[in-house]
């Protein structure tokens, strides 16, 4: 077997790897599916571009090399495009068909019948550049915003590599007089090279796509084991996390905090007579109020069936009176609509203010669950403040 032989082996294994790790992301595991099967077609039209490369020796004319290098626009162009789909951005398909036809019928009005395989490199080597920089461009504020600072990189950088790997391409065949591969042909170590430069750039460019379909799915397995599924708001497991962390905050720095535990009134009576869909609704509607009238810094979690949890850091027992009468009112105020007719909605209140370092968080938990009740047993849409703890009363910290 010849070096060529090998050469050709190893960049057929290469590009079916990576086209059956996108059939499978896609139509097998269903991550971005769209978005899989367009980087599927783009590593297809590369493998296939790179195989009619390293086919050169043995093919007559330069036909080939000029339908390689078509082959290499489309697979830029497809990358991008799906680049597009996964960051849920407006495709620019006018872009993208100008590009393609452009480098199709220049290659088969001019460069095959005039045998230009220079000028085919160049045009399809500019074409690539311009897409990969629109693709960077396009990619990095999205990214940024969607991933943090770091994760935009993973993906512009090998996007970057890949423009300036054309610049030199073109600067290489405008030095060889136009003649794209008379050092690819005479010198088998330059071969040899190359051919592992491009095979590492597909595979690091397909590793980026990957490591952004990835990281997008731990967010979202992160969000789902830290929300609710029907109103969106942050689960208990959540939120005990946030309770513990501002108890450490008021152990350390003497930082006051408050809970808020509310509950629905007559929901099971809404559920029953009305129906689950309705009961949903309800939810989701209180779920919606509470957090719109809540502030940016208080966090808001459905603690399970209709009762909600809210955290207010840095508030006193007077401020935490004033934010649950505009709970309070503002729910009372959003009635729900189904079909013709609305549901009235109203909610008791129960507040508990965290002052004392060496109470516990599930003893604040009682002291407002315990509020919350007294405002049902007084005649529900109320708030009810728990008492102070007593001295005494708390558990020691360990």
């Amino acid at each position: 077997m010849t070096l060529s032989d090998l050469l050709l082996l190893f960049a057929l294994l290469t590009h079916a790897v990576i086209v059956g790790v996108w059939w499978a992301a896609g139509s097998q595991l269903s991550l971005s599916s769209k978005a899989a099967g367009h980087w599927m077609l783009g590593a297809m039209a590369h493998g296939t571009a790179l195989i009619l490369y390293l086919l050169d020796d043995r093919l007559h004319g330069s036909a080939h090399n000029i339908l390689a290098d078509a082959l290499v626009v489309i697979g830029f162009v497809a990358m991008r495009r799906g680049l597009q789909w996964f960051l849920r951005k407006e495709r620019t398909d006018s872009e993208h068909l100008v590009t393609g036809a452009m480098q199709a019928a220049l290659a088969a009005a001019v460069f095959v019948p005039l045998d230009w395989p220079g000028a085919s490199a160049v045009l399809s080597s500019l074409l690539v550049g311009w897409v990969c920089l629109r693709a960077s461009h396009e990619a990095y504020a999205i990214i940024h915003h969607e991933f943090g600072s770091k994760a935009p990189w993973v993906v512009v950088t090998p996007l970057v590599s890949v423009v300036t790997i054309m610049v030199a391409r073109i600067a290489y065949v405008l030095f060889s007089l136009g003649q794209p591969h008379p050092l690819w042909k005479d010198n088998p170590v330059t071969q040899i090279v190359l051919i592992l430069v491009f095979l590492f750039l597909a595979i690091t460019l397909n590793f980026a796509l990957g490591y952004a379909v990835v990281i997008r799915l731990v967010r979202k397995l992160q969000h789902l084991s830290q929300h609710d599924g029907l109103t969106g708001l942050l689960n208990r497991r959540a939120m005990e996390y946030l309770l513990d962390r501002e108890a450490q905050r008021l152990q350390r720095f003497g930082q006051p905090y408050v809970v808020m535990l509310i509950d629905i009134d007559h929901f099971k009576r809404v559920n029953d007579q009305m129906g689950h869909a309705v009961g949903d609704a309800v939810l989701a509607s209180v779920a919606r109020t509470l957090s719109e009238q809540a502030r940016e810094v208080d966090r808001v979690a459905r603690f399970g069936g209709e009762e909600f949890c809210v955290l207010l850091p840095h508030t006193q027992r007077e401020g935490a009176l004033l934010a649950a009468e505009r709970f309070r009112e503002a729910v009372r105020q959003h009635p729900v609509p189904w079909g013709n007719e609305s549901v009235t909605v109203t909610i008791s209140v129960g507040v508990a203010a965290a002052s004392d370092p060496t109470e516990t968080v599930e003893a604040l938990l009682h002291r407002a669950d315990q509020a919350m009740y007294r405002a049902k047993a007084q005649g529900r849409d109320r708030v009810i403040l728990a008492p102070p703890v007593a001295v005494g009363d708390a558990l020691p910290v360990l």
